[in-house]
């Protein structure tokens, strides 16, 4: 049997045959390992360079140009950051440099940059609040029909491209009547109820009905056949900081006083609104205070959570709250939340968070919801109306999990309802 030497690296007890400690210079292989690891990362430490792209850029199109083009990793080179965000430029752009960022992503599209030229549309739709004609004719000439968002306020010949499609595209059938429902106009809001009332022949190949797609954009059909938005226009988002403000019309995460009767864990107030402050007058509610809590745990595990609720911030565990078959108390533990969060003062889009993988800060009061998976807005279990968003919470920015908490309203009903999506 070879005789194995010990490895030369003080305080190493390893042993090595002779042929490896011919290759590495008396070393065992880990140590060998770290070595060169060590090597080069003094290496790159001293021959690492900072690169500002922006530099001598003056021009917003320019700029965000550079941003949405995918970065290259160099191990050597440090890129800097511009001073303003992506989300900013876009509020800012006017209707010239909206125009030019469209043309531009046209020009991504033609080339075959799918991926880039969307997320430019997305922050001019979402962002900007613009609408992209253009843009969208070139994504139909790729046969594109994906997020709907995009179609958002599309032109009517545009609604009548996807019209003709949406009987015998079965590929694409989902995201057309996506589509059909960001558009919204009077004439879908007619068809969608027709196939409502008259199920189309292809309705047995989707997983829900037809009608069911308005969600996604925030509408349904009364019993009328009459459009009904389920969000409000108006929108507050809120940011993380430091110090807690006690002078909001809404505050977020606060304790309820309250423990849930399943898990014996905290329920918390997740937005506490004062009805009273005219910034929330846009809710139409009469009354004092708004309290929307729920168990973070159950709501997060075991689907939505259903809280008995008045004007005038009482609230208690609903007896709509069935306790699940597969219900665990060993869940997970508990987490202090690292920063707070504080309304902004100024209104912004109501569609600004509506899209999660432009990953902007989505805690927000009003807008439309950002959702994660499908859209899921809960019946009222007492009435079986549709309920209305009112706010959502991103954990993300809370700094100690992820996933949006949604928080709806059965105004008449007087009941909340809270449900969970991750990714």
């Amino acid at each position: 049997m070879t005789e194995r030497l010990p490895c030369q690296t003080e305080g190493c007890v390893a042993t090595i045959l002779p042929a490896t400690a011919a290759k590495t210079g008396g070393i065992c292989m880990p140590c060998q390992q770290k070595k060169l690891r060590l090597e080069k990362e003094d290496y790159i430490a001293r021959n690492r360079r900072f690169v500002d792209p922006y530099k001598d850029v003056t021009e917003p199109v320019e700029i965000l140009k550079i941003m949405h083009t995918p970065k290259k990793h160099d191990p050597l080179e440090v890129l800097l950051s511009y001073p303003k965000s992506e989300q900013e430029l876009y509020h800012n752009l006017t209707p010239k440099e909206v125009a030019q960022m469209e043309a531009y992503a046209v020009q991504l599209i033609e080339e075959g940059e799918l991926d880039q030229a969307e997320e430019i549309l997305l922050s001019l739709v979402c962002f900007a609040q613009a609408t992209i004609h253009l843009g969208l004719d070139a994504l139909i000439q790729k046969e594109c029909f994906y997020p709907g968002i995009l179609f958002k306020d599309a032109l009517p010949s545009t609604r009548n491209k996807i019209m003709e499609r949406i009987h015998h595209d079965k590929e694409n059938r989902n995201h057309l009547l996506s589509a059909l429902a960001w558009i919204g106009d009077e004439e879908i809001v007619c068809q969608f109820d027709s196939w409502a009332k008259s199920t189309p022949h292809w309705a047995s190949e989707l997983y829900v009905s037809p009608e069911s797609y308005t969600h996604e954009a925030g509408w349904e059909l009364d019993d009328e056949g009459n459009k009904i938005t389920l969000f409000y226009s108006v929108r507050y988002a809120f940011k993380a900081e430091d110090q807690f403000t006690e002078n909001k019309a809404v505050l977020a995460l606060k304790d309820s006083n309250h423990t849930c009767p399943w898990c014996d864990g905290p329920i918390e107030v997740l937005f506490d609104c004062n009805l009273l402050d005219p910034v929330l007058q846009f809710l139409n509610l009469e009354g004092e205070r708004l309290r929307l809590a729920a168990c973070m745990r159950c709501a997060a595990y075991y689907g939505v959570q259903f809280m008995e609720i008045d004007y005038q911030g009482h609230l208690s565990w609903s007896s709509y709250n069935q306790l699940p078959k597969h219900f665990s108390r060993e869940i997970y533990e508990d987490t202090e939340p690292v920063h707070l969060l504080h309304m902004a003062d100024q209104p912004s889009g109501s569609y600004e968070a509506s899209y999660w993988a432009l990953e902007v800060p989505a805690t927000q009061i009003g807008g439309h919801p950002t959702w994660i998976q499908d859209a899921e807005y809960p019946s009222c279990p007492s009435c079986a109306q549709t309920m209305v968003f009112i706010a959502q919470l991103d954990m993300e920015q809370v700094g100690n999990s992820e996933g949006i908490y949604y928080t709806f309203l059965c105004r008449s009903c007087q009941l909340s309802a809270t449900s969970f999506q991750q990714t």
